[in-house]
């Protein structure tokens, strides 16, 4: 049964309180030195009752055993550090304190249940993950629910690339029906092949976009609503984030145009903020770990049918830890309601 929203957020509000002790006061800029690019903000306050739909990449929610695949990253083989990096990804997860989270990189189930137990046993959420088939990474799209999961599984179609007779599909996916306030719903999780400024790999990302966009029209067609959410790796050529980016592909638009016209395109979020809060992601292109103008944008979102959309409340990019401590991508957190 979900949890009562008042009641979720006065517990909220008393463990991010009691959480970790006091914390040292960040360092003050000196007069007329400019202002920071980022600077971590306050946990959100969550002024608008509803049911809260999140997606958050957590970078490698593995937990430091067994095979890890061919990546490297820091807390590999390391089963504390995994478990501290676990740790910082159920902080955030707690302070979003959504109805539904869907998480890019995760490992595999048991990094979710092992969350829960260790971090998020109060807060009624169950896991779901369906393993994939990157075999590189060992990644997976892993999802927390306190909404009753209906059925699961992943999308294992191909599509041709360009004009070529190479075939591609979506290695990293999730898919899950849901009810959302009475409607019918299909959460379709993603992950797509990264470097959006690479133009070699453009071609097969609009090809996982295309597997997409039809079980999202397949699924419309059915009588559903739909949100799709997650690593898209990918900007919005109609909505600039802040970084200006423009892309070099059409992938957010052949997944918008879901079915045969534009009635049932879908709608993305990103434009209900203003364009200086529009960034998911730190991209230190320098590696000086330094968070530079420039570095921040937008790759991660959540697109909604437009039954849903109407029903959107209030829209958060939520930019409340520091992306060089935890993870390097930021939440998206939207509130629906009648």
């Amino acid at each position: 049964m979900p949890v009562p929203p008042l009641f979720r957020s006065a517990v909220l509000l008393l463990l991010v309180a009691g959480c970790g002790g006091p914390r040292p006061a960040a360092p003050s800029a000196p007069a007329g030195a400019p202002a920071p690019v980022f600077a971590v903000q306050p946990p959100p306050t969550w002024t608008v009752d509803g049911l809260r739909v999140a997606t958050l990449n957590g970078e490698f929610l593995f937990d430091g055993e067994g095979d890890e695949g061919e990546a490297t990253f820091d807390w590999k083989g390391d089963p504390a550090a995994a478990r501290a990096h676990r740790d910082g990804i159920a902080r955030i997860i707690r302070m979003l304190d959504a109805d539904v989270v869907m998480i890019p990189e995760t490992e595999n189930l048991g990094v979710l249940e092992r969350m829960i137990a260790e971090s998020l046993a109060d807060l009624g959420y169950t896991p779901h993950l369906v393993p994939g088939l990157d075999r590189f990474t060992g990644q997976n799209l892993g999802l927390l629910s306190r909404v009753p999961v209906e059925a699961v599984g992943r999308i294992n179609e191909t599509v041709p690339v360009g004009v070529t007779d190479q075939r591609y599909g979506v290695s990293k996916n999730l898919w899950a029906r849901v009810t959302l306030l009475g409607r019918p719903t299909t959460l379709v999780g993603v992950h797509f092949l990264a470097q959006p400024d690479n133009p070699e790999r453009r071609p097969r990302r609009e090809a996982q976009a295309e597997v997409i966009r039809a079980f999202v029209a397949q699924e419309a067609a059915a009588g559903r609503e739909v949100v799709v959410l997650g690593d898209f790796n990918d900007f919005d050529d109609a909505i600039r984030d802040r970084n200006h980016s423009r892309p070099i592909s059409d992938v957010l638009a052949i997944v918008k145009r879901a079915g045969d016209g534009p009635a049932d395109d879908l709608v993305n979020v990103l434009g209900d903020v203003p364009q200086a809060e529009r960034f998911t992601s730190l991209y230190d292109r320098n590696n000086n770990d330094q968070i530079e103008e420039g570095e921040l944008s937008a790759i991660d979102h959540i697109l909604l049918s437009p039954g849903l959309y109407r029903l959107v409340r209030d829209v958060r990019y939520v930019h409340s830890h520091d992306p060089r401590e935890v993870t390097d991508h930021f939440p998206v957190v939207v509130t629906l309601a009648e």
